[in-house]
């Protein structure tokens, strides 16, 4: 059985009702129970300590059960490793089907240190507030954990915990404040001392009561909490702490009491926020602060604190962000986009917008999950400061989930879940602050013990003598299969076929390979366009002008200057109808019914609403405003859809229909192909940035900078080091937007060497093959990358000449060319014709013979992929016909053998044996080229 079979991402195993998705509009598929598999699928069992379970009820199991079946499941070591140390992360209880996206921040850190921890190795990790979320137990088992990382690492640690801080060989501070008052650094810590507010020790007057708790492992029949108090939720992490809180009580709370207000702060944030969204609208108060604008100077790039004296105090503006203030959070600017703000600041933000919202309600619960996540001690004490304010109100109350101390500390009554259990929680104790704290006293305390990293020191330049192509395939592998595919979910998807055991800073190029992808701009060289911007005597917003952050892209071409178009008049039925009335042929609306029609209506009210324009009136009454937006979208912001709450944003039909014509049979989709031609980008107008905003340099904006020829850069920019470097390899008279990819092979490979130069690599071991041919072009940058690098140089001795023009040179104008198999150098004809011949008799029943099986919706933004079958060897033959024997030598050996498998000893020499008999000539390295090449010549003397 072939383990495509066991993928729900083809049709070989998916569902194909809800083709492994599990769902539909976010309700579970009825066909599989959201399972993702087909019945067929199902029905293959695997007998485990004498049960049989499926696929999909293995996936159901948690890392913990997996483990404890290592031995049936015939898991490899490093498997076995990578689970020990989930375990140990105390994320064990994570099932394989649980979805990355529902993770939590701490457990998708946890889960990647789990694999780092079995792979890294000479390796700097950088952990970002491995803290937030953890109670102080589980926090000190991932401290001891992080400590294994440091024998053969280097551990760099980002936190506010005072736990962390304590176990650190060395501590650098950032300070001297927030904000633009922060960033440089400092001698001693910064951060003050924990204050202790005073707590409310009167006796509750009003409980609130929640019944029937029931979800998961909540199995409670009830829990009282005071009002009018900090009511503070702990315990270990996946304890239940969230599903007892967010899920039965703030359900139950909606249920009890209707007249009463519910604000669960910060949560269900993708759906309040728009990608668009500011710290000013969010706070409704855009509007407001922009009849301001011609009497502040930029009041929205300006941090809160600097405008606040300029704003009229009655001004509600001057109210909300006074108490913004007042929580810490000053330092922020109102442009700030409220998506990048940590989980703390976004709390904050969104308690202060309720808290004046135009809403009145006997009674107010705000709900915070986590608000400490993000923020620093001075945020904190002025957080804690601000919500005894807000509780001066007695018709508000407050729970939080915590486990920072000093939130725990600051709270009025308590209630620990303690550690996870296995069983079902039944009951929990609300307890006053001196009661919890009078009894966690009591318990044993365990400091942590220092942690300590260190990395291999390596450098120079080495010339390898013995075999340099395994050497080389090995650190490709380790460098791909490790570093890059390490760096996110797509790279895994990007980087599939390679896999490595460990993660090591290796860099392994070949110079002779694709050495950059298409729409690669000269201005991305060594990070010119960056030393560009810092190079202006006053911005201060680099991060606005970062070209290489997708964020700042232009939506419609990603930043590629350029897109693709068809004729429109290809899909248009006639102009002179509404759109609901015909304007596109039916094949049209039909597979935009996938888009959704009631989405489409959505969109058309809203950009009506937005800009006045009617988009769905016949083209020909459209005027050239509404036709660009018709065809190209609006990317300005994006609309918040109530009924399905989800933000969508105008693509535009040119996107769609090109998108969406892709799984139509209908001719239109074949004369739209005919019509394809890349044009200059109808949003950016090739300019690479999504907004509006300018950076000038004596008066020219670096839109028109980027497209300027080196030489006039140096003119408008100065004299950069980099720039120079440029110019000596491509000239004075080429555009800083020339795609690198379209230059000749020589300058690719000096620019290569460049980035390495310029990236400040250390400790790196850079794996280099094919360096000879160029080596009088790149000797320079190769030993300045071998003062703090090792430089391994893995090339064919004597071989002076590329594979081009050896191609050329041996392969073009003779008998053999470079599509040539090497089987026909000894006499064998026709062997891939009769393989066909074999293939469509008996072609693989999991492939059809395509030799490669399709996945879809691996990632988003890779709509396909297609791997290699592993059923067939990649061949499309199947087990019969891999056995039909072809001029004495059966079809697997032809396909997977070597020379020496199909050729008498006499008849070829030792530097052949090796070659794979199946190749192409092109497809062989220099040295089995030449190989070829030489025993061509001596057979034909």
């Amino acid at each position: 059985m072939s383990p495509e079979v066991f993928s729900f991402n083809n049709e070989l195993g998916w569902c194909k009702t809800c083709k492994g998705r599990g769902s539909s509009k976010n309700i579970e598929c009825k066909k599989c129970g959201g399972k993702r598999f087909n019945e067929e699928v199902e029905t293959h069992k695997i007998e485990l300590s004498g049960k049989l379970y499926s696929i999909s009820d293995i996936n159901e199991w948690s890392i913990e059960k997996i483990l404890s079946y290592k031995e049936e499941l015939r898991l490899s070591e490093p498997k076995q490793h990578i689970l020990e140390n989930i375990i140990n992360m105390n994320i064990g209880y994570l099932s394989l089907n649980r979805i990355m996206g529902t993770l939590s921040g701490g457990e998708l850190t946890r889960l990647y240190l789990a694999e780092f921890m079995a792979t890294s190795e000479n390796t700097v990790i950088i952990i970002d507030e491995i803290s937030v979320g953890l109670d102080h137990h589980t926090l000190l088992k991932i401290l001891e954990q992080i400590k294994q990382l440091g024998f053969k690492n280097q551990i760099w640690l980002i936190d506010h915990s005072d736990t962390v801080l304590d176990i650190t060989n060395e501590q650098v501070f950032f300070g001297p404040g927030s904000g633009k008052y922060g960033g440089k650094i400092v001698e001693e810590s910064p951060r003050p001392k924990p204050i202790q507010w005073d707590r409310n020790l009167a006796a509750p007057t009003a409980n609130y009561q929640f019944k029937d708790l029931h979800c998961r492992n909540i199995q409670m029949d009830k829990i009282e909490i005071p009002q009018n108090r900090v009511v503070t939720f702990t315990g270990e992490s996946g304890c239940g702490k969230s599903t007892l809180v967010n899920e039965c009580m703030a359900k139950d709370f909606v249920k009890r009491h209707p007249k009463d207000k519910l604000v669960l702060v910060g949560q269900n944030r993708n759906q309040s926020i728009t990608s668009r969204s500011t710290v000013a609208t969010f706070m409704d108060i855009k509007k407001k602060l922009t009849k301001y604008s011609d009497d502040i100077d930029d009041i929205f790039q300006r941090s809160i604190e600097d405008i606040i004296d300029e704003l009229p105090n009655q001004d509600i503006a001057h109210k909300r962000l006074s108490l913004l203030i007042k929580l810490g959070l000053g330092y922020l600017t109102l442009e700030r986009q409220t998506k990048t703000l940590s989980t703390g600041e976004f709390q904050c933000v969104h308690l202060v917008s309720e808290l004046f919202a135009n809403t009145r309600n006997p009674h107010t619960l705000f709900i915070f999950d986590e608000p400490s996540k993000g923020l620093s001690q001075n945020i904190l004490n002025q957080f804690i400061d601000s919500i005894r304010d807000i509780l001066k109100d007695e018709s508000i109350s407050i729970v939080m989930i915590e486990h920072n101390a000093y939130m725990l500390d600051s709270s009025d009554f308590i209630v620990d879940f303690g550690k996870r259990q296995l069983e079902p929680v039944e009951k929990l104790d609300v307890l006053s602050h001196e009661e919890y704290y009078r009894q966690k006293n009591g318990d044993d305390k365990v400091d942590p013990s220092p942690i300590t990293s260190s990395l291999k020191h390596q450098e120079g330049i080495h010339y390898l003598e013995k075999d340099p192509i395994a050497y080389f395939k090995n650190a490709e592998n380790v460098y791909k299969g490790g570093i890059l595919k390490s760096l996110s979910s797509i790279a895994r998807v990007i980087y599939g076929e390679y896999n490595s055991e460990k993660i090591a800073p290796v860099i392994a190029i070949d110079l002779e390979r694709h050495l950059y992808s298409q729409y690669s701009f000269l201005y991305e060289t060594g990070g010119l366009i960056n030393q560009i911007v810092a190079s202006h005597p006053t911005n201060k917003d680099t991060r606005s002008f970062d070209f290489y952050a997708p964020r700042n892209h232009c939506p419609y071409c990603s930043g590629r200057r350029v897109a693709e178009q068809f004729d429109f008049d290809v899909v248009i039925q006639d102009k002179t109808v509404p759109f609901w009335d015909g304007m596109l042929y039916p094949d049209v609306m039909e597979v935009l019914k996938y888009y959704q029609h009631a989405r489409l209506q959505f969109l058309f009210d809203e950009l009506k609403n937005e800009l006045g324009q009617d988009i769905s009136k016949s083209f020909n009454d459209m005027n050239e405003a509404e036709k660009h937006t018709f065809l190209y979208g609006y990317w300005e912001k994006s609309f918040y859809d109530k009924a399905t709450k989800s933000t969508k944003i105008w693509e535009g039909f040119a996107s769609l229909i090109n998108r969406y014509m892709f799984v139509s049979k209908s001719i239109i989709k074949e004369q739209m192909k005919e019509t394809r031609k890349m044009v200059e980008c109808p949003i950016c107008e090739g300019t690479v940035l999504g907004h509006h905003k300018k950076l000038m340099f004596n008066g020219i904006d670096i839109r028109d900078i980027i497209q300027q020829p080196v030489d006039q850069v140096i003119q408008t920019v100065g004299n950069l080091p980099v720039l120079e470097k440029i110019k000596a390899i491509v000239g004075g008279d080429m555009t800083l937007t020339q795609d690198i990819d379209l230059l000749p092979r020589e300058s690719q490979v000096a620019l290569k060497m460049v980035e390495l130069e310029q990236a400040s690599f250390v400790g790196y071991e850079m794996v280099l093959q094919n360096t000879l041919p160029f080596w009088e072009l790149i000797q320079g940058s190769i030993e300045t990358i071998s003062k703090k690098n090792q430089v391994t140089i893995c090339d064919f001795a004597n071989i002076n000449e590329t594979r081009e023009t050896i191609i050329d040179k041996y392969f073009t104008n003779g008998k053999y060319k470079k599509l040539t198999y090497v089987y026909e150098a000894f006499g064998y004809k026709k062997i891939v014709t009769q393989i066909n011949k074999v293939k469509k008799s008996h072609p693989c029943p999991f492939c059809k013979g395509k030799k490669v099986i399709s996945e879809d919706g691996l990632h988003d933004g890779v709509y396909k992929l297609s791997i290699p079958c592993v059923s067939c060897y990649a061949s499309g033959v199947n087990d019969e016909g891999r056995k039909e024997v072809i001029e004495g030598i059966d079809v697997q050996t032809w396909l997977t053998g070597k020379v020496s498998d199909a050729v008498a000893k006499e008849a070829r020499t030792e530097a052949l044996s090796g070659i794979e008999i199946f190749k192409r000539i092109r497809e062989l390295n220099k040295q089995e080229m030449m190989a070829v090449y030489e025993c061509l010549e001596s057979s034909s003397k």
